[in-house]
Parts: structure tokens; C-alpha cells; sequence
């Protein structure tokens, strides 16, 4: 098993196979189409991380601005869920943005999704705000959570007051 990102695959090739997984992982369908992920995979500010074991079998895809980044969409396929596959991802994408000097990651989640919810308060999410009706299919609301990156003290800063 191997991590992998969107540059060793064709856009298209890469956008069926993300679609495909996340259609399959997630409890109400994938978030995104096909079409979307294609779009997404263009966009410079997109990051996926992936980890490979003969095909995809998990990503986490973030956009990265500046000090912030935003975590949109984990997906692990169903026959290897729960076998810490998206702690590694997580934990991978953690060391990406302390060395990209990012300061926070921000998410949503679905308000009924309490198991995704401890995950990320177990990987350090913190509840910060909710938004009304955010998700479709069913329409929900989304709870906001973030998680510093880099310590609040020096932001990678030199102290040089000793």
C-alpha cells in the first residue's frame, strides 16, 4: 500500500474511480458527480491524498489557501473500512500542512453523522459553528469543525525572546 496523488492518474480516469468510491462509501451517496471531481481535479488550490493497494482504495481531497486548508471529502471503500485508513490519511495530511506552514484545517459534517464526528474530535476537531440546511439529499444541516495545525505560541515563528 501506497500513497498517491491527482497528478499519476488521466483527469477523467481519476474522476470516474473518485466518484465511483465515494458513491459507494458514503451513507447517502456520493457529495459530489462526476463532473465535479473532474472540475475539482483541475483546480490548483485541490490537493488528494490517496492511498493505493492495486487500485484506490481511500482519498481525502482539501483545498489549500494561503494558512488555511479545507478538508472536503474522505472516502474509504466499504471492504477496508475500519482499519484506520482514514487515521493515515489524516495523520499523512497532517505533516503536508505543518511543512506548508498551514495554521488551520476546516471541515463540515453532517449533523447526523455522529460516528465521522467522534472520528474527528478523536483527530482533533473542535466544534466551531453549524450551517442551516447545508446539505442535500437529505437536506441537513452541517456542524463546522477545525482543527489548528501548527501551534498557537510561534506559528513556526523563531522566539527569539530567551
Amino acid at each position: 500500500m501506497h500513497f498517491s496523488n491527482k497528478y499519476f492518474y488521466p483527469r477523467e480516469n481519476l474522476a470516474k474511480k473518485l466518484y465511483q468510491l465515494s458513491d459507494a462509501s458514503y451513507e447517502f451517496g456520493s457529495p459530489w458527480t462526476q463532473k465535479q471531481f473532474k472540475e475539482d481535479i483541475i483546480n490548483e488550490r485541490s490537493h488528494y491524498l490517496m492511498l493505493v493497494d492495486q487500485e484506490i482504495i481511500a482519498y481525502l481531497c482539501y483545498h489549500q489557501l494561503f494558512n488555511e486548508a479545507e478538508l472536503f471529502n474522505i472516502a474509504i471503500c466499504k471492504k477496508v473500512q475500519r482499519k484506520g485508513h482514514a487515521s493515515t490519511l489524516l495523520c499523512k495530511l497532517n505533516q503536508i500542512l505543518v511543512e506548508e506552514q498551514v495554521d488551520r484545517i476546516f471541515l463540515e459534517v453532517r449533523q447526523s453523522n455522529t460516528s465521522a464526528q467522534k472520528f474527528y474530535e478523536n483527530s482533533g476537531f473542535n466544534y466551531l459553528s453549524s450551517r442551516k440546511r447545508y446539505y442535500s439529499d437529505p437536506v441537513e444541516d452541517a456542524l463546522v469543525m477545525v482543527k489548528k495545525v501548527r501551534s498557537e505560541r510561534n506559528n513556526g515563528r523563531i522566539d527569539f525572546s530567551n
